[in-house]
């Protein structure tokens, strides 16, 4: 045979095989009346492409725990209407929603595989990523002066029907409580069109369907703006309602501009309105946030398939969360209430299938089985130590330590990814709320050392230091809230018993700034939360510190204690009638005696009763023993151990606090108390 016809003959061949999926993907969508189960093995996702990369995380994680069915994420669809059209065509069996389904998608599946769309939300959307199911936000122009809508109040603008309690629409801002001039002035409502040539509505429009007019037609008269080269509706909204001083329109956070003002929102009439922004939109505290689901064919029986439910029960784990954070959309993670919802729902369509929470794999084992540990880099060489310990008494344990400072433990514990937060210092304000807020409960704080006078050591007692040449030889506290605040201040060395040339000298108060880790420990723990007087001078670093109180005659100041060179000298504190003076010694510190002394500490999640787990529980039993205290002391950089009162009431919180009833023995061919990997974790 000639070669150019072989040729000819491979190519059409070739031609043939490419095209077979093309012509499975586009048949009929009524062609499969087994349905999508009969059709796919495991489970394929197809959808929206702004998941595409957070799905693939999902199913790389899941795929890795060996499940049954594997997790296949397909690629080359953009919207999610493309993965509803693979599901009715039997291609797929799994569809990434980046938006809520249109209510002709969820009647397409009851008329052509006589089943239900069942929707599970996966994740948050974004507060403001482009293309990112970004939280919306109300507008109107900077000059109207409302204070905030509630959802009534917007169905009632947007739907021209009138609120609950009103007689008609509103039409003129009086209606919505403005007075004086801008009573009688007409409402201009702005948005996009309310419906595509498809027949479904533009998915934001969708959203504000379901949320806030939940059937309501939307008003005639509405100002539709519309995509143009070079500009989206969603700007052209903005821009009109900032023309426009008698406008109101709907659009995303990231199209603000200065001529705009996004409205505080109230879900009920009557409530406090929240002003949108990253912090409430991520606490689900905001109105018009949203959501992202992923959707799956009902069974004949009206549940879902063992494979999504072992898939959904992955990606609402703290695991399946964790990457959520990750993703390059900026997707938001669940909030603790969004996620026990969507775990209910969960439960109900899944019955026994999905694992219930407590049979979770635990977030803070990485998938070799090691323990991760993440938290502050100074206690590197005690937690080694301890490590090692803890691995002869339960052999098979082994620990991952990802010390990189204190300010990566709080997140860590608070998605699960650490056994504990070991940390130099006490959660921040503003840490601690953001805990709060995503596990719904307090972090467990415990203290397993002091910090220490090694000079090597990052975490040290603080004390107040003078000149070599001052002749005041101690102080107290309630002096030093004198000197460091205005607080009936002290501003002279007379006023603290010096007299002679000294009494009328000033004090120069200095010590570290009032914005770093130490300037606000000290206003918190020893100066009553008081601000720093007018006169106070912040430095960074001690080392600044001591260098101008070496310069400096009349300098007062607060730095590092195991800092101290022969250039300066330590301040005794006064402790009260009968208790003496104190100035930071080894034993003062250990006995508690010493008032400026500092801790480590370790966080621990709360423990729910009857799901504690062994490990943590018997990690800090560790940690407050006698031999755990030696280990802490003997490692470098020369941490101090607790003192014998400090001890019996950190053991006495832990076994009330994390440990419970019959926590404390090793339980019969244990591994320490390390959970067995759960598949669907």
């Amino acid at each position: 045979m000639p070669a150019r016809p072989r040729k000819r003959r491979l190519a059409w061949l070739l031609m043939v095989l490419w095209l077979i999926p093309l012509a499975a993907a586009a048949r009929p969508a009524g062609a499969d009346p087994a349905g999508p189960a009969a059709a796919v093995a495991g489970l394929r996702c197809l959808g929206a492409d702004t998941m595409q990369t957070l799905l693939a995380s999902w199913a790389s994680g899941f795929n890795a725990l060996q499940p049954p069915a594997p997790v296949e994420v397909g690629a080359g669809t953009r919207y999610s209407a493309a993965g509803v059209a693979a599901v009715l065509a039997g291609t797929a069996n799994c569809v990434s929603f980046a938006r809520e389904p249109f209510p002709a998608e969820r009647a397409a599946f009851r008329r052509r595989l006589g089943r239900a769309l069942v929707v599970v939300p996966v994740a948050g959307g974004s507060f403001a990523t482009p293309h990112g199911s970004f939280a919306l936000a109300v507008y109107v122009n900077r000059a109207n002066p409302l204070r905030g809508l509630s959802l009534a109040q917007l169905a009632a603008l947007f739907s021209g029907r009138p609120a609950p309690g009103q007689a008609r629409p509103p039409t003129h801002w009086g209606q919505l409580g403005l007075h004086g001039s801008w009573a009688g002035r007409p409402i201009h409502l702005y948005g996009m069109t309310s419906r595509r040539d498809s027949g479904s509505p533009p998915g934001i429009v969708n959203f504000l369907d379901q949320r806030v007019l939940r059937g309501q037609p939307w008003r005639a008269g509405l100002r539709v703006q519309v995509d143009t080269p070079g500009s989206t509706a969603l700007a052209a909204i903005v821009r009109q309602v900032g023309r426009d001083p008698d406008s109101i329109g709907y659009s995303g956070f990231g199209y603000a501009t200065p001529a705009v003002r996004a409205l505080p929102l109230s879900m009920q009439a009557g409530d406090a309105t929240v002003a949108g922004s990253p912090a409430t939109v991520a606490a689900g505290r905001y109105a018009l946030a949203r959501e992202i689901y992923l959707g799956f064919p009902a069974t004949a029986a009206g549940g879902l398939a063992p494979a999504a439910c072992r898939f959904l029960a992955y990606a609402l784990s703290p695991a399946g969360q964790r990457q959520v954070m990750r993703d390059r959309m900026r997707f938001l993670p669940l909030t603790p209430a969004q996620r026990r919802g969507a775990r209910a729902g969960l439960v109900h369509d899944c019955g026994a299938t999905v694992p219930p929470a407590s049979a979770a794999h635990p977030a803070y084992l990485d998938r070799d089985g090691a323990v991760r540990i993440v938290g502050y880099n100074d206690m590197r060489w005690m937690l080694q130590a301890i490590d090692r310990h803890y691995a002869q008494r339960y052999p098979g344990v082994r620990f991952r330590l990802i010390l990189k400072g204190t300010r990566t433990a709080p997140a860590a514990l608070a998605d699960g990814s650490s056994l504990f937060a070991p940390m130099g210092a006490e959660f921040l304000p503003a840490a601690l709320a953001a805990y709060r807020r995503q596990v719904g409960s307090e972090p467990l704080q415990f203290r397993v050392a002091h910090a220490a006078l090694d000079p090597r050591a990052r975490s040290s007692p603080l004390a107040i230091y003078v000149h070599p040449g001052n002749p005041l030889s101690s102080i107290s506290l309630a002096q030093l809230r004198r000197v460091f605040t205005d607080t009936a201040p002290l501003a002279s060395w007379g006023q603290l018993g010096l007299g002679g040339t000294w009494a009328r000298r000033p004090i120069h108060p200095c010590g570290l700034a009032p914005d770093t880790a130490l300037g606000r420990y000290m206003r918190r723990h020893r100066f009553d939360g008081k601000d720093y007087a007018a006169g106070y001078t912040g430095y960074r670093e001690s080392e600044r510190v001591l260098q101008r109180v070496a310069a400096d005659p009349d300098a007062l100041c607060f730095a590092d204690l195991n800092q101290a060179n022969p250039a300066v000298r330590v301040l005794g504190i006064r402790l009260g009638a009968g208790q003496g003076v104190s100035t930071g010694s080894r034993a003062d510190i250990v006995s508690g005696r010493y008032p400026l002394d500092r801790y480590l500490y370790v966080y621990a999640r709360a423990a729910r009763v009857g799901q504690r787990d062994r490990l943590p529980c018997r990690y800090l039993q560790l940690l407050l023993s006698a031999s755990g205290q030696r280990l802490l002391a003997a490692a470098r950089p020369g941490y101090l151990p607790l003192s014998p009162a400090q001890l019996a009431a950190e053991r006495a919180r832990a076994r009330h606090l994390l440990c419970g009833p019959g926590m404390s023995s090793r339980p019969p061919g244990g591994r320490g108390g390390v959970p067995a990997p759960h598949p669907a974790a």
